[in-house]
C-alpha cells in the first residue's frame, strides 16, 4: 500500500515539474518585448519585406506631404519679412500662424478622411517642422484651437486657415485675400 501511494506521488510529482516547465516555456515566448525589441523586430520585418504599409498610412503620408507643402507656402513671406521665427520676442506671431495653420491642416486631414488622431498627429509633425514648437506649445495651440469661442480672434484665424486650405486643394493656390499674410494683417498682428 505505501508502494502505491510512493508512486503516485512521484508520478504526481513529475506532473508538477513538466506543468512549470511548459508555464515557463509559455510565458518566456508571450513576455511583453521591451521598445528595443520591437524596434528591432520590425526594422527586421522591414529589412525583409514582411511588413506593407496600409491604406491609412499612405493616406496620412499624402495628407502630411500636402500639409507641408502649404505651411511652407503660406511661411515664405512671413519668414522674408521677420527671419527666424524662432526667436522669443516673436512668441506671438508664432501663435497666430499656429492657429491659422492648425485649421489648415486639419482641413487637409478631413478632406483625406484621416481620423481625429491622425490630423492631431498632422498638426504636431508641421508646427514641430515650420516653426520648431515643442510638443507643449504644440499641445497649448492644438488646445486653444479645440476650446475656442464663436466669432473669437482665435476662431477666425482657424476658420481663415480651414478656408485658405480648401481653396489651395482644390486651385492650388491661395488667393491673396485669404493667404497667411494678409490675415495676419487683418487681424492687427503686424500692426
Amino acid at each position: 500500500m505505501l508502494a502505491i501511494f510512493i508512486s503516485i506521488l512521484e508520478v504526481a510529482l513529475v506532473s508538477l515539474v513538466a506543468l512549470i516547465w511548459y508555464r515557463t516555456y509559455h510565458l518566456y515566448n508571450n513576455r511583453e518585448l521591451s521598445d528595443h525589441d520591437k524596434i528591432e523586430k520590425v526594422v527586421k520585418r522591414l529589412l525583409q519585406g514582411e511588413v506593407s504599409q496600409d491604406d491609412q498610412y499612405q493616406v496620412k503620408m499624402e495628407s502630411l506631404q500636402k500639409a507641408q507643402i502649404f505651411a511652407g507656402i503660406q511661411l515664405l513671406e512671413i519668414k522674408r519679412n521677420y527671419g527666424d521665427l524662432h526667436q522669443e520676442n516673436l512668441s506671438w506671431l508664432r501663435e497666430a500662424v499656429s492657429l491659422y495653420l492648425i485649421g489648415a491642416i486639419d482641413f487637409i486631414g478631413k478632406q483625406a478622411n484621416c481620423g481625429s488622431k491622425s490630423r492631431k498627429e498632422l498638426i504636431s509633425l508641421v508646427l514641430k517642422s515650420n516653426l520648431n514648437l515643442s510638443p507643449e506649445k504644440t499641445t497649448s495651440y492644438f488646445k486653444e484651437a479645440l476650446y475656442r469661442k464663436l466669432s473669437s480672434d482665435n476662431d477666425l484665424m482657424v476658420r481663415a486657415g480651414a478656408k485658405a486650405a480648401k481653396f489651395w486643394l482644390t486651385e492650388k493656390v491661395v488667393p491673396k485675400p485669404i493667404s497667411l499674410e494678409e490675415q495676419l494683417n487683418d487681424w492687427g498682428v503686424f500692426a
